[in-house]
Formats: C-alpha cells, structure tokens, sequence
C-alpha cells in the first residue's frame, strides 16, 4: 500500500494511552476484588514460542512463508506455527518474459521446497509482461496508476511483488489476446495459466486468478475483462490439472464493494458457467485492520454471491493489521490511522481467527509471515531504487530478524484450539461482549470471548460442566469453576483506537479468551422401536446416553428401501419420538439416530432399524367351535365346527382352506386382512352356527409375526323370520 506515516503521528496521543493504561491497571484491580475471574494478561518482553503445534487442521495458512532461499528461514516457523499453507505469487514477467521464452529459476526449487516441507501451495497468477500489453496499455496504465492514492488504508497493503514499483508500471493492464479462446495461440494469457498449471499442477493444486481486481492497483480493466481473464484462467487450468482449483481473485472489496457482483453477473450471463463451476471453485477475500470485519466481510460477500451464482467455498486469503509500537524495527513508534499495537494485533489474530470460522470461512491465511520492510539498506528510507522494496508497514509476525511477535503465539493458540468443531456458533451480547463458540472440538466445547467496547466488564458465561480450562493469547492455562451455573470471567475493554476517526472507533476488541470445558467422548443413540399407527404413519422412538455433558439434541435420518439414500428427517431436534408419515406403500422404511451432547460432540449414526413392507406372517387357528354358551372359550361339552376359511385383504382372497383348525404360513404386505370363517353350507336354516369375521393387522416389523394360537366361536344360529317379497302389479 506504501505511505509515510509521519502524517499519522500523534505524540500526544501517546502520553494520554500512558495515563489511561494506569487507570486501567486500578480498574482491573477493583474489578478482581469483584469476584471475575482474570487470566494473567502481560506477557513475555521476548516472545517465546509454544511448542510446535502437533495436531492442526490444516485450515490455517501465512502469506509468503518461503522467503530467503535456500535455508527459508521463515518455513520452519511459520510449520511450527501451526500454518500449512503459504501463499504467493507466481509473476507472468518473471517466467514469461519474452513470448514463449520461459523461465522457470527459483519457482522450481520453490515449489519443491514447500512440497518436500508438507506446505501447501496457493499460487496467484499475476501481473502482464510488456510483450503481452495492448499497444495503448504503457499510456492507460500508467494513468491510472497515478491516480491511486495511498492514504486509504483500510484496504490491503501494496508491495512491489517482485515487479517495479506499480506507480510506473501497466503490469495490472488486461493481456492481448484475451477474448480469443482459451487455447488460442494469440491468447498470451491462457498459454501462460495452461503452461504454469501443467509445470506444477503435481504439488500446487489452487490457483488464484490475479490479485485484488477489484482494486485500480492491481487491476486496470474492467469487471468484464476479469470475467473474462477468471473463464480463460479457469478453463486453461482445468485443461493442464483437472483436479485443481481455481480462486477468484482475492477481494480488495473496499475499493469497489459492487465489483466482484458485477463479475458474477457476467459469467451467470455465460451460456456455459453451470456445466463449469461458474469459472471459479472458491471466492477469495481479503480484510484488514478490524477484526469484526472477518466476520462480516465474507458473509456479505457471500450474500452477494449466491445472487448470481450458486454457493462457492469463501476463503480468507489475507487477514493482518499493521503494529506501530515495535521499536525494536521502529526508531520512532507512534500509532496513526487503522494500525495497532503488537499485543492489540494478538487480540486481533485471535478474533478474527474466532470470526472467520463464524461466517463458516474454510481457510485463513494471515498476512503476513515476516515483515519484509522496504529498507533493505537500512539507511532510513525505501527510496533506493534497485536496492529498495517491499513493505511499507510491519505486518509480520515475524520480524526480518527472525524475532517472534506476540501475534505468532497468538496464532499458536488459535491453530492449537480452534479445529475441527462439528459447529460453530456466535453471539454478540447487548453489554458488547463477543462469543464464537467452536463445538464438539478434540479438545471439548471452546468459547472464544471478548469484549468489544472501551468499558471493562465481568461477564458470567453458562456452564456446562463445573469446571473449565481458561487459555490466553500467550497459551496460559488456569482451571476455573462455575458459580451458581455460569463461569464469572473479566473481559478487559479495547483499547486499539483507531487514530484519526471518530474517538470512539475501535478496531480490535479487547484480550480474548477461550474457555475450554473438556468433554471429548461422543454420546450414543439408538432407535428404540417403530410402531405401525396406520397404513401411512409409523411412530418412531429414539433415545441416547451421554457420561459427561449431557444429551442435546438428536439428528434422525430415513431410507426408503434397502439401496436407498440416507436423507435428513429430523435435525437438531430435542425430541425422542415423532411420526413419520411414509411417501408409498409397499417401501421398506429405516430409521437411524445419532445424538450431540451438550459439549457439541456427534456421536456415530446408529445401526438402522428397518420396518418392511412385508413381514412373515404365522397363523395358528387352533379350533373353529359352536360357542353355545356364547362366552368366547372353547369349552368341553362344546362341538367343534367345519369351516371354509378365507384370509382376505384388499385385493380379495389371499388364501383358503377347509376344516375346524388351520395353519398358515405367509409373506405379507403390512397392512389390515380380515379372517373369515364361514361354517361349511352357510347359508341355512337353522338350527346352525353364523359366520365370523375378524380383524387381522399385520404390522410392521422385524422377524415374523405370530397370529394366534386361536380357538373361533361361532355363535348359534337359532332362528329366522322369512319374509318373501312379493310384487304388486299398479
């Protein structure tokens, strides 16, 4: 982004933060006298690292880790770190620099480096040689160039990249040859991505299609001539790796919020964008300097997006915040506008960490590793041209020294905690306290907890269990204990002003916490039973067992028939029981549970418990009997009676027989039958014995179904009156 900040200095500003951190020290004693609950808050004057973190998710990445070959001095820290992604750029001019002539030195060894290290690649395609600019680009780029100022810097920061510096340089300028197909000759630019992927599409598997188009710094062309440049890259990609990735551009945003809605609207427009992913496999963001925004930003983004496209994975591929106050690189620190302190940019690593997994971002990539500070020289300035270049502001958590900031460990923490949840929740409180809460995670139910406002406050957090795991941005531990069902806990007020806005702007909450409350085991379901109610409604039972935290909630799934998918019925519910109206007949219906607990641990799907549409049915119709006496038993002195026996259902006779007892063997539909027992030569006079019909469900079930053992009393038929019908002529 470049820019003195001299015009940011504010010495008086500085005396007042001295007056009121002593203030802040008395507040936080009285606030301990009480009762929260406080971490110890200073850390270390040298900054030391935690151990390396042994089990990350492989969701945290830096930006340009792979810095100084051949020793790479930056890769070893930032693996310690927890990152296991680093992001850079792979520069058209460099490789490319006349037409078809390549040069492939240092990326080769680069790439192999970082593969051989467990690295992970995002390699952003960037920047137009001179050879492939339009003949009127030297002219328009260089105009446009010009007009971009410096001063904003609430947008991302602009380094030279390894070109000269963009003030003088049309490199953002839209190729030649960029609306011929893809894998035209004349398209210098498909050639270019095509060649790239194909060389290193083995260890680099995401590509991003130019950086921050959105912004007149990096991109002269239109949002149509990115659409453009993002189908060719995308297709040209596709071609050389079928299984890589594409990323759009990462989002400036600020500059031109409307852009990347503008690009989506064009490639909606494609007639060929569905059957192609739309010419993107993920939306690239970036955000800087306040830590709500990482929330907020990719769940605009994505808000925008789903207008015109389906949804897209949303990374973060550049998240930092300058620091101003670190002497050790600054002979003269003083705050100015959207920068921070070194410990106010730990808060700000923590909670964006915390706001990004919020706004279900899937990966994170701070900016940056090292500082890379423009006075190579050291000589005061980073004017020096063809010694000069780099960054403008000191984002690193490293220094160029190699000394560790405390955002390093604070990226420790969150790399160590924050992984794996099977949800994520969050929660602004009316008093200004933010909670993100990372379920089910291998270290149990992790809250991560700060205060956004300037006021310090207790803040009593509900407990799930009676005591939990306190950890700070140093990785501090402490076990505290719940009071009355909650965990009373000091939130520190913010204190990263942003200088030279409105007084009460600021930038990053005050220290984060995480509240750990360890329950790692997954509770068990089961389905209990599946009750036939009728022809369409079964009523299915559930129930679960949880040792620690307790039962939350229950998913239910259905399968209609053996071969069937599992779909959702029931998520996230509370209930044990429901009725669950079946789609058709004749289907075989299964059921399967898997229960959370309240630490957010899912445990695994039950077996599936099955209600066939056919079931074995036995019936054992033991005796057919004249009940004389008319009380249902078959008694001694009673007869026993021949009858032409029928089991019927609704298509008519299923089966027959003949006799005073019948047993049956069958395969039947669930559903309603009726037992008929005629006595044989009904109809007749009496005296004689009447029919019976009764009533036989065959329900749902496994194994077969047992109908009887049956003793049929037919009642006495003892007279009838006869009644002939006779016809009258008019």
């Amino acid at each position: 982004m470049g820019g003195s900040k001299e015009a940011g200095k504010q010495g008086a500003v500085v005396g007042v933060r001295r007056i009121l951190w002593g203030v802040w020290v008395i507040l936080l004693g009285l606030a301990l006298l009480s009762g929260g609950q406080r971490p110890i808050l200073a850390g270390p004057v040298e900054v030391t690292p935690l151990p390396p973190v042994a089990h990350p998710d492989g969701r945290a990445g830096m930006c340009y880790s792979f810095y100084d070959p051949p020793e790479r001095p930056y890769l070893t820290p930032a693996l310690n770190a927890g990152s296991r992604w680093d992001r850079f750029d792979f520069i058209w001019p460099n490789i490319e620099p006349s037409n078809d002539q390549w040069d492939f030195s240092g990326y080769d060894s680069l790439v192999n480096d970082l593969h051989a290290a467990g690295m992970n690649i995002v390699g952003i395609l960037l920047w137009t040689p001179g050879w492939a600019l339009p003949a009127d680009a030297q002219v328009q780029g260089e105009a446009a160039f010009r007009t971009t100022g410096s001063s904003q810097r609430w947008h991302a920061p602009i380094s030279s990249l390894g070109v000269s510096s963009p003030s003088a340089n049309p490199a953002s300028y839209p190729p030649d040859g960029l609306y011929l197909p893809w894998n035209d000759p004349n398209n210098h630019w498909g050639d270019f991505v095509y060649t790239v992927v194909s060389r290193y599409g083995d260890r680099v598997k995401y590509w991003e299609i130019w950086n921050e188009p959105d912004s007149p710094g990096f991109w002269n062309g239109t949002s149509v001539d990115y659409a453009q440049l993002l189908k060719v890259g995308y297709q040209a990609t596709k071609a050389a790796c079928p299984d890589c990735k594409v990323l759009f551009g990462g989002l400036h945003f600020w500059a031109n919020p409307s852009f990347y809605r503008w690009v989506l609207n064009v490639l909606n427009d494609d007639p060929t964008a569905s059957e192609n992913n739309y010419f993107f496999d993920v939306m690239s963001v970036h955000t800087y300097s306040r830590s709500w925004h990482a929330y907020w930003l990719p769940t605009t983004v994505r808000e925008g997006m789903l207008d015109f496209v389906p949804e897209h994975p949303i990374w973060l591929t550049e998240v930092g915040i300058p620091v101003w106050d670190d002497a050790a690189v600054d002979p003269d620190p003083t705050p100015y506008i959207w920068s921070a302190t070194q410990d106010e940019a730990a808060a700000y690593m923590i909670q964006t960490y915390a706001n990004a997994w919020a706004a279900h971002v899937e990966r994170y990539f701070y900016f940056r590793t090292h500082d890379d500070w423009c006075d190579k020289n050291g000589d005061g300035d980073c004017w020096d041209e063809g010694v000069d270049g780099g960054m403008w502001e000191f984002y690193g958590l490293i220094r160029d020294d190699q000394s560790l900031r405390p955002a390093y460990v604070a990226y420790q923490v969150a790399t160590t905690y924050m992984v794996s949840p099977t949800m994520v929740t969050n929660w602004t409180y009316s008093n200004g306290v933010r909670r993100v809460t990372l379920w089910g995670t291998p270290h149990g139910k992790v809250s991560v907890i700060w205060n956004r406002v300037p006021t310090s406050t207790v803040f009593h957090y509900p407990a799930i269990l009676p005591t939990a795991t306190l950890v700070d941005r140093w990785g501090n531990r402490q076990t505290i204990t719940a009071v009355d069902g909650a965990y009373p806990l000091y939130l520190p007020g913010a204190t990263a002003k942003n200088y030279g806005v409105t007084p009460d702007d600021y930038l990053v909450g005050g220290e984060p916490y995480l509240v750990i409350e360890v329950d790692t085991v997954p509770p068990t379901a089961t389905v209990r039973s599946i009750s036939y109610v009728s022809p369409v409604t079964l009523t299915v039972s559930w129930e679960g067992s949880d040792d620690a935290a307790g039962i939350w909630l229950y998913d239910v799934q259905v399968r209609e028939g053996t071969a069937g998918a599992w779909e959702d019925w029931l998520r996230m519910t509370v209930a044990k029981s429901a009725d669950y109206a079946r789609e058709q007949s004749g289907v075989e219906y299964c059921f399967r549970v898997r229960a959370w607990d309240k630490a957010g641990n899912r445990g695994d799907w039950s077996a599936p418990v099955c209600m066939a549409p056919e079931r074995e049915v036995f019936l054992d119709l033991r005796t057919v009997f004249g009940d004389q006496n008319g009380n249902g038993v078959f008694d001694g002195d009673e007869v026993t009676v021949t009858a032409h026996l029928e089991l019927t259902g609704e298509g008519g006779v299923i089966t027959s027989s003949v006799g005073m007892s019948w047993t049956l063997t069958a395969t039947l539909m669930v559903g309603d039958y009726v037992l008929v027992v005629v006595p044989e030569g009904w109809p007749s006079l009496p005296p004689g014995w009447l029919p019976r019909y009764l009533p036989v469900t065959v329900e749902p079930g496994v194994g077969a179904q047992m109908v009887g053992p049956l003793d049929v009393g037919l009642r006495p038929h003892n007279g009838s009156v006869f009644l002939p019908l006779v016809s009258r002529d008019g």
